[in-house]
């Protein structure tokens, strides 16, 4: 099959039943780009022989060097089988984890997937991932098994070990479809439960029987991967051959004389087949009997392979006969195994036969799309379909039709934006002259040359150019496409349609979480404008990378992984800057919280009296750093006063419960809806909220009040203030001042008091405080998580003295004359409703005051509110939370003490190691901090020779153990660690390390004229 005209692939699609847009997907080095290879092979664009060596797709030099796909590329090919034509658009994506965004976008604009296993390796994370974002964007997979070579030459496997082995890595991959499947399942369940609630008074019995109803009832066998169903092929790419069981079925229906649908439903099975019955049975292994696949399929491939590496060449002879091919002398003559293997394997069995036949059979059309698809893809947030309005309703028949008439609307999805080089633009591109344009451009010189001879001062005729307008397509069917010029309208992704009623296709979700930071800036300071616009482009180029300039001014780059980081800072150099650029050292992200005071000691000693003394000792002496003018109780109440001695907060910290930490965290969305809508309230604009967002806030607070239970959470949820940073952190404030109530449920709840409304400024001035100090932590100035602020008191009782008329906010008096903490007074009810006339000079002079949320007394309540935390925060004990990275690693069982090894060093925790069944394999799981992780990857390479490859992936915070500010206290602890106790701090070091890159002060001793410190006796 040669490679065909532009013109044909434009006729064929205009055929969307004839089409088929699919993509590669597949943990890395599992052989997706050299299965592609030979799938490009077969339309002649690469030579057959170049095939898994060339790796057509990999075109960037960094891809070549490091061996894997770092972005995804696409191209068309064109099959025929059985006089239909068929055009294939094909994406092969990247499959380490760094890149996963690339899957995401690649997925979003397919119908289907070809998912590749490595024979050996088995079901890898990153094949778990791909199938999940797959099965998520619900597109049909197909499967192809890879690198069987891999059994017979490297594992030396028998053809029934090895299907024993296939037929394990299938169940494994049909049991990840299975839990999908399920959960999927329960969740549609679920929610139709929550629509329609039960009858009152069910029996409990029938409602515990009807769980798994919905499994029961749903047909979930079109799902599964299996050889007869035609969804899977066995292959080895680097040697060019494959075969779905059809091809076999085909050739042994004709030699044996059984039917092709028995042998299809047989041929994968324990079943064996009895020759002189000529009847297929059911297997039975006791009697040693070999399944129809090992004894027809898998022993011939086996031979095959053991005649070419014994170099036994009246067999090969024999078998190339048999076969009917014709094998070229200079591969014949070859003296590499494997050169000879591939010549015979891709004449009898081509792979790109066997699975574009695949794709076209089993993967559908664009016209073939699902309606839940659409249906989703239209509903973004919490929408269902059905509340959307009409005419967005009616694009679900358009996109189901994939009409190309002229009243069909046109509907775009941008999954990701490419940077390409002007020069390579089809209608730019050089191409050679004919012999009349060489004439006329010779003409051309010449008459300028003559021009310039006279001094003319026209300017010369132009010469022809190359047109430069952008061809204008109208997309037919659903098809990627390439489109020009929307560079200063789209971000990194867009749905662009022909009529308003469309509205944005539902985001495309990431599997990888950006974490690795680093500070960027020109060699030049001249140049920073092309740095900020390379920054710009390699944002938009991305999808799965975060430019961000911080308060200092500094421009920070925000990346998946080392890998990525790598990739990104040569695109900026090479590609989209192109100038010379500094990095910083990685820019580790850490948060700050506090825990409940430990019971032992740092040996594990109980905190008996004797010891307690020592700590209070310790206490008393931190106490005597807090300044004046703070008061600190026993129990971590502190309470301080503005300077200009108006107003007293009394705030305390306590550490949330990690369950309500992780429930805030998954909520965020939640929060922000809440927070909007109380700021759209408080501004004196309508809003409203849908249906299932209020349900999800109340959701939201019944988990919050079942997870706060307890004496001592008692009423916490309802007097929640708000929450923090930005609003929508996992840090709460509560008020507990017995004199001024405001919620963050008031909003939702549309019961905000006049009172509140009307002391709302100062009220900010609180929450404005509480803000900045979880933005910004005591210890190294990190964001804090899970910890709740409790102000437990609020008394502005100087308000009203005759002295502080002048800059005050307008207060109430309270009882006994004085206003205690009385902002929701409203400034009534003074002395009987008859204010004194110095009183309303006072009152008219703090209107503005009150109108203005400026004042001098609203910047001190932020001051004092922030101070008063970070006090609170520090007489409690204090922790560092670190990035946690989980880690994947796959290595063989000879290099195990060195992984471990390496994983010790960089603080790592191994949680899981489980043995490969039928190979000597190891999988590891482990946890590593982000901190330890770069350089990872290539020292546990070095430190195996290669034999143990790790996938970084970012999980979660996790709370270090070691007190950054601990000193021995107890007696126990001076005989175990000395006076000094100056052994390494790991949470010190890291507070250290962040406080000396942010310029903030940094306890250390600095060794002074260290000779001066050796002893006589070492100087002798």
């Amino acid at each position: 099959m040669g490679p065909h005209s532009l013109e044909k692939m434009v006729q064929l699609q205009r055929n969307p039943a004839n089409v088929r847009n699919i993509c590669v997907l597949a943990h890395v080095d599992h052989g997706k780009t050299t299965l592609a290879d030979c799938l490009i092979s077969s339309n002649g664009i690469i030579s057959s022989r170049l095939a898994g060596k060339l790796r057509y797709m990999d075109s960037r030099e960094d891809e070549q060097i490091r061996g894997i796909t770092m972005k995804s590329s696409a191209i068309s090919l064109h099959y025929a089988q059985g006089g239909e034509e068929y055009l294939i658009n094909l994406i092969d994506s990247p499959g380490h984890v760094d890149f996963s965004s690339e899957v995401s976008t690649a997925v979003r604009i397919c119908d289907g997937c070809i998912i590749v296993v490595d024979a050996v390796e088995g079901v890898c994370p990153q094949t778990q991932a791909v199938l999940r974002q797959a099965w998520l964007e619900n597109i049909r997979p197909v499967l192809v098994i890879n690198k069987i070579d891999r059994l017979i030459v490297e594992l030396k496997f028998t053809p029934q070990e090895a299907y024993s082995h296939l037929k394990n890595i299938l169940e494994q991959i049909n049991a990840l479809t299975g839990t999908l499947f399920t959960s999927k399942v329960l969740e549609e369940r679920a929610e139709r439960e929550s629509e329609a609630p039960g009858t009152p008074g069910a029996d409990p019995a029938e409602q515990v029987y009807d769980w798994s109803a919905g499994l029961e009832d749903t047909d979930d066998s079109h799902l599964y991967f299996s050889p007869d169903q035609g969804n899977v092929v066995f292959a080895s790419a680097i040697d060019g051959w494959g075969f779905g069981i059809e091809h076999f079925a085909q050739i042994y229906s004709q030699k044996i004389g059984i039917k092709k649908e028995v042998l299809l439903k047989t041929l994968w099975g324990d079943y064996y087949i009895n020759m002189k019955a000529r009847k297929i049975m059911k297997a039975d292994q006791a009697k040693g009997k070999k399944p129809l696949f090992v004894q027809l399929i898998l022993e011939n491939l086996w031979s095959l392979y053991d005649a070419v590496l014994k170099k036994d060449k009246e067999k090969i002879e024999k078998i190339v006969t048999s076969l009917g091919l014709k094998i070229g002398a200079r591969e014949a003559r070859h003296s590499d195994p494997k050169v000879q293997v591939s010549a015979i394997c891709s004449q009898w069995l081509p792979i790109s036969q066997a699975v574009l036949a695949m794709v076209c059979q089993k993967l559908p059309s664009p016209l073939d799309i699902t309606p839940e698809r659409v249906e989703r893809l239209l509903c973004s947030g919490s929408q269902t379909f059905d509340s959307l309005p009409p005419e967005t309703q009616a694009l679900k028949a358009a996109f189901m039709k994939c009409g190309s008439d002229e009243t069909a609307p046109v509907i775009i999805f941008v999954s990701k934006m490419f940077a390409v080089d002007a020069k390579a633009l089809p209608q730019n591109r050089p191409r050679p002259l004919t012999q009349e344009e060489i004439v006329q451009r010779r003409e051309q010189a010449r008459q300028r040359h003559a021009e310039r001879l006279a001094a003319a001062q026209d300017p010369a005729p132009a010469g022809p150019t190359a047109d430069g307008s952008t061809p204008e397509t109208s997309p037919e069917g659903e098809e990627p496409k390439g489109i020009g010029g929307l560079q200063d309208f789209v971000l990194k992704s867009a749905t662009l349609c022909s009529v308003p009623s469309c509205p944005p296709f539902i985001p495309l979700g990431f599997e990888a979480t950006p974490i690795v930071r680093v500070a960027i800036e020109p060699k030049h300071p001249s140049e920073m404008p092309q740095l900020i616009r390379g920054m710009k482009l390699l944002n938009q180029a991305d999808p799965c990378v975060q430019i961000l300039i911080q308060e200092t001014g500094e421009h920070v780059l925000v990346t998946a992984g080392e890998i990525h980081l790598q990739r990104c800072l040569d695109d900026l150099r090479e590609r989209f800057a192109k100038i010379e650029i500094s990095v910083s050292e990685p820019i580790i992200p850490f948060r700050e919280t506090i825990t409940k005071p430990p019971r032992v000691d740092m040996v594990n000693e109980e905190i008996g009296r004797q010891q307690k003394v020592a700590v209070i000792h310790q206490a008393r002496d931190d106490h005597g750093r807090v300044p004046e003018g703070v008061q600190v109780d026993a129990d971590g109440l502190v309470t301080m006063t503005t300077p200009n001695k108006l107003a007293t907060l009394s705030v305390r910290a306590v550490p949330l419960p990690e369950e309500v930490t992780r429930l805030l965290e998954e909520n965020n969305d939640v929060i922000r809806s809440m927070e909007q809508l109380t700021s759209s309230l408080n501004e004196g604009r309508s809003a409203q909220l849908t249906q299932r967002t209020q349900e999800r806030i109340l959701e939201f607070k019944g988990k919050l009040e079942q997870h706060l239970a307890g004496r001592k959470w008692r009423d916490t949820v309802d007097q929640i203030w708000s929450f923090g940073p930005r609003k929508c952190g996992p840090n709460i404030l509560v008020n507990k001042s017995a004199d001024f109530r405001s919620s963050v449920w008031a909003g939702p709840a549309g019961a905000a008091t006049q009172e509140a409304s009307r002391y709302r400024d100062v009220g900010n001035s609180i929450v404005s405080g509480f803000q900045l100090a979880t933005l910004a932590g005591p210890m190294c100035e990190e964001p804090l998580t899970g910890v709740c602020f409790v102000l437990e008191r609020w008394d502005q009782s100087k308000f009203e003295e005759p002295g502080a008329s002048e800059s005050r906010d307008p207060g109430g008096e309270g009882p006994g004359g004085a206003a205690s903490c009385a902002p929701g007074d409203g400034g009534e009810g003074r002395r009987g409703g008859h204010p004194e006339p110095g009183e309303r000079r006072a009152a008219q002079k703090a209107e503005p005051a009150l109108a203005d949320c400026y004042g001098p007394l609203s910047g001190q309540l932020i001051a004092t509110m922030k101070e008063a935390c970070r006090y609170a925060l520090q007489v409690k004990p204090q922790r560092l939370m670190a990035a946690m990275y989980t880690c994947d690693i796959m290595a063989a069982s000879d290099v195990l003490g060195r992984v471990y090894a390496v994983l010790s060093k960089r603080e790592g925790r191994v949680l899981q190691e489980e043995m490969k069944e039928g190979t000597d394999m190891f999988i590891i799981k482990a946890a590593l901090p982000v901190a330890e992780s770069f350089g990872f990857a290539d020292e546990i390479r070095k430190r195996t020779s290669g034999l143990a490859s790790p996938q970084l992936i970012f999980s979660h915070w996790e709370v270090i153990p070691s007190d950054p500010f601990w000193v021995p206290t107890t007696e126990e602890e001076y005989l175990h660690f000395g006076e000094k106790a100056d052994s390494e701090n790991q949470a010190r070091k890291y507070m250290n390390a962040v406080r000396r890159r942010k310029g903030l002060s940094v306890e250390e001793k600095i060794v002074e004229h260290a000779e001066k410190q050796r002893t006589l006796g070492k100087n002798k």
